[in-house]
């Protein structure tokens, strides 16, 4: 008896149900949704604008730039109003009719009876039509059901079959109304043809890259405490790449948090996820090249044809178009950069002679084309000092105009103290550097050399000795060297003839001579216009809108700036980094003192603080102060403290001259006035209070409105701790001396508020008469009202009859004064006795009489119309 049949055919079907339960297990699990991760923050925003503009949305970003966490939050979100259907591809989906069967199974497991006829179809045991018209089956009963569908495809860049990709782009292509398309993943792996036309919304790395804001809100939710140093810096090294910033929040809490980091924190672990999960499914010859692109880090064609070879253009299309952390330069048509931490990771796989060797070759290919800042980044790195430093003495003058301190500094850094002490021409350039960088120290002793040795002209050794005094406050002597420079330097040498053009108008405003200041910054101006020198035509731009802003013009003063950023373009390069940083600090200086676009004001302040800090210039300094300002308006002292705090420590760093920065002082000094702390506000002002003449506190080229600025603060806190003989000598000292002026009116209104507190109701009006059509003029907010205690009411002008009607009520005793002043703290009649050495009794009778006196019911109106009087 033969039973070999049935058994052989009950086998068939044992293994055919096992192999369709291990194909339903598999599609299960290609249907599942991630998890969003502990502290993640909702990008949802970002795919759901972009499905309200279109039926299809790519995303195609790198690895770890959070793509298929935005899609499941976005289903998640969407899943009570829409049907969902989830399918992560991979290579196992090909060719096209596997594909098909896969998505078919998974649109069935997910929304059952949706793809039933259309799975039948294929699965007919006498061959099945062809897969394009049953996908059209399956789209027209998607269509029928009258469900609003929304269908999510990720990691389309693992597909390998080329069938398969035609399938996904007739999916795109049939697409019915009510159902819309999300395709996600690294790149495209084959061309879209005709589906390229279709209605679709494409985003890519740089609309999924975490904003400064969205960074910060990540660093909160994870409860880690960084500073805005720390946080600026993680800034230009991730440039927003989301894993890259967990890698390093999770190797920053594990090292303890600490104050600073250098840019080896966690890039082992960043090293280690590129490599698994980018850098080793690549061949051999496109991971070399990209190891030679790590080390160039910006790069053309062009470039690349003298650096690597002729060979190179094959394997840039490939690295191109798979995304590989590489990226095109809007700012330079025709360049591409690679991510600083993928090429961090890769230059280092590269041995160092192979990466000294490119940077050479790199360094003399861009400084035979007018491209010194990139040519002295390669040049700090080649490992030739001696023929570097004979490019950077015949390119001097290129290099000095486009203001690359950061550049210089480092490369002056590492530079062999022989080679530079053997060249006039290099120390010249130094000193230069130290003296822009406002090191002193450093400039005065190669300056001294320099005199010495007699190698350099008159005019040259004058120029440093002039720049020098400026920083050294010794403003006579700078002018003097400086004019003599001038008219003696060549015009050949137009970068040093700007700068002493800069440098007499400075010390025409430190003399107050305004008028005088433009001439020579108009001077400035047109040397940079006929030398084609942009840089230094914006820094002229920003010195020019500081000469409107001491005059008091801030309207005037804004649209200077705006004109400055305009010549710069939209987009900063590395040529452009000092004068775009300096304008957008000045820029929201005057946001914060006109009260205008105070929503952007933060972002403004922190891109200027990011350019100043790459550009290793002093100006920072402006956005921290504003800061500390805007956090001091918001009752945020504590945050106002700290980031005067980091100034400070980031220009101890940089070991710049205290002189640069000790204006920072006085902003302090204001803090801890709105803190009610006089004492500290108090010790911070007296170091610059040389003597009782304003005219002997210094003018730093930073900020030449210190005077100015500590006579205000100081009379403000004569006027907040009710000493108003000093605050009206202090005041009227200055205006007899300063007519007009930014500092002038900010003076003149703390006068008038003295004036006021005095009972000197008609001379405080006509002062706030002429202080409210000042800030009306020039369209200052009342952003102000932190600086004087009820600003805003006193500038709205208060009646003038109900003002002499109280006044003539509300003759109180120094006695009566004094017990209003504690029952305005708050304090019982036990407390207030207690603290003046008088009976309980006693005190009933003065609060009895402050009532009458006032026309009050009750102390809290008593108070109440004593601040109306400026009692209090």
């Amino acid at each position: 008896m033969d039973f070999s049949a049935p058994a052989n055919r009950a086998q068939d079907a044992w293994l055919t149900s096992l192999d369709h339960k291990a194909l339903g297990a598999w599609i299960e699990s290609k249907g599942e949704r991630p998890v969003s991760a502990s502290g993640a923050i909702d990008r949802s925003e970002i795919l759901i604008a972009a499905l309200t503009q279109a039926p299809v949305v790519w995303l195609t970003a790198p690895a770890g730039f959070g793509k298929t966490q935005i899609m499941s939050s976005v289903a998640d979100k969407q899943s009570a109003d829409r049907s969902i259907i989830w399918f992560t591809l991979d290579s196992l989906d090909a060719p096209m009719a596997v594909l098909l069967e896969h998505i078919l199974e998974a649109a069935e497991q997910q929304l059952m009876g949706t793809a039933t006829d259309a799975l039948a179809l294929l699965r007919q045991p006498d061959g099945a039509p062809h897969a394009e018209k049953i996908l059209l089956l399956w789209l027209r009963d998607l269509a029928a059901s009258g469900r609003n569908i929304l269908i999510f495809m990720d990691d389309i860049h693992s597909l390998v079959d080329a069938t398969s990709w035609q399938l996904l782009m007739a999916l795109v292509r049939y697409l019915p109304d009510h159902v819309q398309l999300v395709l996600s993943g690294r790149y495209r792996p084959f061309a879209m043809g005709t589906a390229a036309l279709q209605d679709s919304v494409f985003l890519s790395m740089s609309d999924l890259a975490f904003s400064a804001s969205e960074q910060e809100q990540w660093l909160a939710n994870q409860g880690l405490t960084t500073s805005l140093e720390l946080r600026q810096h993680i800034e230009q090294r991730l440039l927003g790449w989301p894993v890259g910033l967990a890698l390093w929040g999770s190797c920053f809490r594990m090292a303890g948090q600490p104050d600073s980091v250098n840019d080896q924190m966690a890039i082992a672990e960043m090293s280690d996820y590129l490599q698994g999960e980018v850098v080793c499914s690549l061949s051999p010859p496109l991971q070399s090249f990209l190891r030679q692109l790590s080390v160039l880090g910006h790069f053309n064609e062009a470039l690349l044809r003298d650096v690597i070879g002729a060979d190179y253009h094959p394997l840039l299309q490939q690295a191109l178009a798979k995304e590989l952390f590489i990226e095109p330069q809007i700012e330079r048509q025709g360049w591409y950069r690679m991510h600083p931490v993928m090429a961090q990771c890769l230059a280092s796989q590269l041995p160092l002679t192979e990466r000294q060797d490119l940077h050479r070759l790199a360094y003399r290919w861009l400084s035979q084309r007018q491209d010194p800042v990139a040519a002295l980044t390669h040049a700090s790195q080649c490992g030739d000092n001696e023929e570097a430093a004979r490019w950077v003495e015949l390119e001097a003058e290129s290099i000095l105009a486009n203001l690359n301190m950061n550049g210089l500094i480092s490369w002056f850094s590492q530079l062999d103290e022989q080679i530079l002490l053997a060249s006039p021409r290099l120390m010249q350039i130094a000193a230069w550097t130290w003296l822009l960088a406002h090191q002193a120290d450093r400039a005065d002793q190669l300056i001294q050399r320099l005199t010495q040795e007699g190698s350099l002209a008159d005019y040259e050794i004058s120029a440093l000795q002039g720049y020098l005094a400026v920083l050294l406050g010794q403003l006579n002597r700078a002018d003097r060297l400086c004019r003599f420079a001038l008219d003696n330097l060549p015009a050949s040498r137009f970068s040093l003839r700007i700068l002493m053009s800069s440098t007499l108008s400075h010390l025409s405003l430190s003399a107050k001579d305004p008028d005088g200041a433009r001439v020579w910054n108009r001077l400035a101006q047109d040397l940079s216009r006929k030398f084609r020198a942009p840089t230094m035509e914006a820094l002229a731009m920003f010195d020019h809108a500081r000469i409107e802003l001491n005059r008091g013009h801030i309207s005037r003063s804004m649209s200077i700036v705006d004109q400055g950023l305009d010549l710069l373009g939209e987009r900063p390069n590395e040529m452009d980094r000092l004068p775009r940083g300096r304008l957008l600090l000045y820029r929201g200086l005057l946001m914060w003192l006109s009260g205008k676009e105070l929503d952007q004001l933060q972002a403004v302040i922190q891109q200027g603080i990011a350019l100043s800090t790459q550009a290793h210039d002093v100006s920072v300094c402006y956005g921290y102060a504003v800061m500390a300002m805007q956090f001091t308006a918001q009752g945020r002292h504590t945050a106002a403290l700290d980031a005067l705090d980091e100034a400070e420590r980031r220009m101890q760093n940089w070991q710049v001259e205290p002189g640069t920065y000790q204006w920072l002082h006085i902003v302090r000094a204001n803090v801890w006035i709105s803190q009610g702390k006089l004492k500290r506000a108090k010790d911070c002002i007296d170091p610059l209070l040389v003597g009782a003449d304003s005219e002997r506190i210094p003018r730093p080229e930073l900020f030449p409105m210190l005077p100015g600025f500590t006579i205000a603060t100081l009379s403000r806190l004569y006027l907040v701790a009710h000493q108003l003989e000093p605050c009206l000598e202090q005041t009227e000292h200055w205006l007899r001396n300063n007519a007009d002026g930014l500092m002038t009116t900010f003076i003149r209104l703390i006068r008038a508020g003295a004036l006021a507190m005095s009972q000197q109701q008609h001379e405080s009006q006509r002062q706030f008469g002429v202080v409210r059509r000042t800030l009306e003029k020039e369209g200052v907010g009342l952003e102000l009202h932190q600086w004087l205690p009820d600003l805003a009411r006193l500038l709205q002008g208060p009646d003038p009859d109900k003002i002499a009607e109280l006044s003539a009520q509300a003759s109180l005793s120094d006695r009566e004064l004094d017990v209003l002043r504690q029952m305005a703290m708050g304090f019982s009649n036990q407390e207030i006795a207690d603290q003046l050495y008088i009976s309980l009794h006693t005190v009933k009778t003065h609060a009895r009489k402050i009532n009458v006196k006032l026309g009050a019911k009750s102390r809290t109106q008593a108070i109440h119309r004593a601040k109306e009087l400026m009692l209090l």
